[in-house]
């Protein structure tokens, strides 16, 4: 989940309480990282981007501690500016929205919130810039209006970073952020640009802005820009970026974006209404909350509230892309009423809870015989740590579509570099360490694994061949060859595959040098990992 870091002298620039911050910020659902006398560290859940940054938590706030109520006031100005977008663009990047932002106070400070703000924007909602990519810009120096059209490979521009110009192919593939995200822009033979009037680029999207228009503590006025593949997502966290620099004091005046056969004006703050019934409220929360109650823990959380018999209408403000369904509004009847004040109780019913596979208690009793310490890993997971960091070519597998982290965008497809993990979160423990995981992952269909991981001075590709060999034994496999496999992760000459009936249903060995390098171990560890689904086959 994202961290934001709250500075302090944005704080105090805010009015807001430092330490009062830290003792309640738990309460909006979040979780208190640490701090220092420079900053406050807080992880808030991926469903609030408004959050992630300090305009956003000193608006909950305000409203969470009864400084102000109900929902907050935002809204635009037409401009004349104007944005064109090319036809083409509909088979390249096919959606773009924008804003134009006046009388901002500019300082350090609000520049590397804003830049915090926005990257995380762009790993959580924006999927790494795959589904949109931002770009702000000091609206003073270019000339509407602009326009978003495809460019050759050998265009060229000066990019933010660099002291020279690049053509759009070099900056693919020498730029930093060229290199991150080429992987965008994969089987196209033209890219987006964004042109102001005299063909000045403003930027080269999702990759890198031009030197032209970056923002700096003079900046006294900001177009934004928000690429992406969906409309819906992009006008919501443009509504975020617009309403949080609104609370800095600035104006906000929206764009005409003209499509060959439409247009439209952005930003749209536009407030939706959401009806809640009284009893559904009940049902979910457990207590029957009177209308005070009610209104005022919605006030808190920054609705507009009318209630009327059993309906409760919320009035939920443009930056709240989060609220989907009466659950959510629930949730936040919860939050504004105080989890502290829900009385604790125990379940009034017994329920019996299904038993685990014999096969599953079986193994767990062999690793625990064997002295190995049973933990469990997320199913989810990320290309980097499964492939990258394991020195594997990515293999198929299943990617989540809406992630909420960069580090959680795939399902796993094998369980050993999860329990890698686990042992860099705790290499400065005692050796050795032995852990195992019974675990599902997922290929072309799920499949329940076992893996181990033993890390020591002493570990040996013989010691991981006697491990595998007692699991076997005592798993009663009866015939079973051990056959030199040859696997990236594995030093070479140092790993072995499992057959039964001459189908692999795992590998052992001990890990190469540079995968405990990648997971900053210090010491030589062996694995194991074996199919389970296969096992129960044969078994």
């Amino acid at each position: 989940m994202p961290v934001i870091r709250l500075e302090r002298g944005e704080l105090r620039r805010f009015g807001i309480d430092e330490e009062r911050l830290i003792k309640e910020v738990s309460m909006l659902g979040a979780d208190l990282k640490d701090y220092d006398s420079n900053e406050i560290r807080v992880e808030f859940f991926p469903d609030r981007p408004d959050l992630y940054t300090v305009e956003g938590v000193v608006r909950a706030l305000r409203g969470f501690w009864g400084i102000e109520r109900g929902a907050p006031k935002y809204s635009s100005k037409r401009s004349d500016v104007k944005l064109f977008v090319d036809e083409k663009m509909r088979e390249i990047r096919p959606y773009i929205v924008g804003a134009v932002i006046k009388n901002v106070s500019v300082d350090d400070l609000m520049i590397k919130s804003m830049m915090d703000f926005q990257e995380k924007l762009h790993i959580t909602v924006g999927r790494k810039r795959k589904k949109l990519a931002i770009g702000l810009h000091d609206f003073d120096k270019v000339k509407p209006p602009f326009r978003y059209v495809p460019k050759a490979k050998d265009f060229k521009f000066r990019p933010l970073g660099f002291k020279r110009e690049m053509t759009l192919e070099e900056i693919l593939k020498e730029h930093p952020k060229g290199i991150e995200y080429a992987h965008i822009l994969d089987g196209l033979d033209e890219y987006p640009i964004i042109l102001d009037s005299e063909n000045h680029v403003l930027s080269f999207p999702p990759i890198i802005n031009g030197t032209l228009t970056q923002i700096t503590e003079e900046t006294e006025n900001i177009f934004i820009d928000i690429t992406g593949t969906d409309m819906n997502t992009l006008l919501s966290v443009l509504n975020i970026i617009t309403c949080s620099l609104a609370d800095r004091g600035a104006s906000v005046e929206s764009v005409e974006i003209i499509y060959p056969e439409h247009s439209f004006y952005t930003p749209k703050l536009e407030y939706s209404k959401i009806r809640v019934s009284k009893d559904y409220a009940k049902k979910i929360l457990g207590i029957d909350l009177g209308d005070d109650q009610i209104k005022e823990a919605l006030e808190k959380m920054r609705y507009d509230v009318e209630i009327s018999g059993n309906n409760i209408e919320a009035t939920v403000p443009p930056y709240r892309m989060d609220i989907l369904h009466p659950v959510d509004v629930v949730e936040d009847i919860a939050k504004g009423y105080g989890y502290t004040n829900f009385e604790l109780s125990l379940p009034t019913k017994e329920k019996i809870g299904s038993t685990r596979s014999e096969l599953r208690e079986k193994i767990q009793r062999i690793m625990n015989g064997l002295g190995f310490f049973e933990v469990t890993t997320l199913t989810i997971t990320s290309p980097r740590m499964q492939y990258d960091m394991m020195l594997i070519p990515p293999e198929s597998f299943v990617e989540i579509e809406n992630p909420i982290t960069e580090e959680g965008t795939i399902l796993r497809s094998w369980l050993i570099p999860s329990l890698m993990e686990i042992l860099r979160k705790n290499r400065h423990r005692d050796l050795p360490q032995k852990i195992f995981e019974i675990g599902y992952v997922v290929k072309e269909r799920k499949e329940l694994h076992l893996a181990f991981l033993h890390i020591d001075s002493e570990a040996s590709f013989t010691l991981s061949k006697s491990y595998t060999e007692a699991i076997l034994r005592d798993l009663e496999m009866g015939k079973y060859e051990i056959k030199e496999h040859d696997h990236g992760s594995f030093i070479g000459g140092r790993c072995a595959s499992i057959l039964v009936d001459r189908e692999e249903i795992g590998f052992f060995g001990e890990l190469h040098p540079q995968v405990l390098e990648n997971f900053q171990l210090g010491y030589p560890v062996i694995a194991m990992e074996i199919n389970l689904s296969k096992i129960k086959e044969k078994l």
